[in-house]
């Protein structure tokens, strides 16, 4: 018979966490002793994608963050389906969908933790919100099971909740799909995507991509760089949307370094933007992982980025790419100007990011990590 395993999101919508759920259910879903339900509270872009996939997905529709009837209507869809298995990923969804099946005695409630702090003015493993206190009540009311997408989540679980959920928390680092390392433009693609863009075919070029927001790091990256970007004539795409967009227009305006940065927007498909670049930067103040880092490094690009949170867990500085600290302008110019100045002697490192993708975050041998914890807690559960 096969196993039930639903997974509960607070939407489908722009972001990491979402198409990391998409990879590793596509994956699962391949398994012939595993059948899926992937439930979203609000909607989202991604829906579609999911169904197309052969995911089965119920989207309540239920917006707001204090909103009971959300727990409701959780509640009645997990009666009826009967999982073995909730797993729940981002804010909504750990609070409702735990709740929800703690009532209905789900046998096994896990939750991912995508991020290392909520404390995000500076994140770090010290300092508590509202919402940390009211999901460490929630993780141990439920017993749930944790997934960290990192050692430095594990950690700031462990921090936050306590010794006692320690041996309740694993580490399943994301991943990428390895095949991606085969290009989808070819060489005159790339060299007409890059004018597209404004770029000339000799153009040094930096993409960025992530969510235009503060955690992704934007502004702090801009107010670096700013005199450099001129004067090394660097040109720099940002992918992504979100609230930080005007903010973002509005330096450039002002700083008056509209010929040297486009602003993309959402882009569905954000592979070709790392095609073009000869340089990705990851300016992040907090990240949990960075799924971004492992994107640019299995195409065999040089990747920049700043040592907060899960990005040393992936990036050896000097070795298989760089890290600065992001506090440290000057820090983050010298790499930039040592990158350009000797790319054509950078072989070894961009070499030594695919072995290491390829080693430790190919997302098919991380789904499997997630289909084996599944099999292994169901089938301790029959010998209890």
């Amino acid at each position: 018979m096969k196993k039930k395993i639903v997974h509960i999101i607070s939407n489908l919508s722009i972001g990491g966490a979402q198409l990391l759920m998409f990879d590793i259910l596509s994956n699962i879903q391949k398994e012939d002793d595993i059948d899926i339900t992937l439930i979203t509270i609000d909607s989202g872009f991604y829906i579609e994608k999911f169904k197309k996939a052969g995911i089965k997905v119920i989207d309540i529709k239920s917006k707001g963050l204090v909103n009971p009837s959300i727990f409701f209507r959780l509640k009645k869809i997990l009666k009826e389906i009967q999982p073995d298995i909730v797993h729940t990923h981002l804010l909504k969804a750990d609070f409702y969908g735990r709740l929800a099946a703690k009532k209905i005695k789900i046998p096994f409630i896990f939750s991912t933790c995508h991020n290392d702090s909520t404390v995000h003015t500076s994140s770090g493993l010290s300092g508590k919100n509202i919402f940390d206190k009211i999901d460490n009540w929630v993780i141990k009311d439920t017993n749930s099971y944790i997934v960290a997408i990192s050692n430095k989540v594990r950690e700031y679980l462990i921090q936050r909740a306590g010794d006692e959920i320690a041996n309740r928390v694993k580490v399943i680092y994301n991943g990428v799909d390895i095949k991606k390392e085969e290009y989808i433009l070819n060489k005159e693609e790339i060299k007409y995507f890059r004018a597209s863009l404004g770029f000339g075919e000799r153009d040094f070029i930096i993409s960025v991509v992530g969510r235009l927001e503060e955690q992704k790091g934007h502004l702090r990256f801009l107010e670096a760089v700013k005199e450099l970007i001129p004067e090394l004539k660097l040109k720099i795409v940002f992918v992504g949307e979100g609230s930080r967009r005007d903010a973002i227009q509005n330096f450039i305006d002002v700083n008056q370094l509209s010929e040297y940065v486009v602003l993309a927007g959402f882009q569905p498909e954000t592979q070709k933007y790392i095609e073009i670049a000869d340089l990705v930067i990851v300016p992040s103040l907090w990240e949990g992982f960075g799924i971004v880092v492992c994107e640019g490094m299995i195409k065999n690009k040089i990747v920049l980025a700043s040592n907060v949170g899960g990005i040393p867990e992936i990036i050896d500085d000097g070795v298989n790419g760089f890290l600065y600290n992001i506090n440290d302008a000057n820090q983050l110019k010298s790499k930039i100007i040592y990158i350009r100045e000797n790319m054509e002697s950078l072989d070894n490192i961009k070499f030594a990011a695919k072995e290491k993708i390829k080693l430790k975050f190919d997302i098919i041998k991380n789904s499997t990590e997630y289909k084996n914890l599944y099999l292994t807690c169901l089938a301790n559960k029959h010998t209890d």
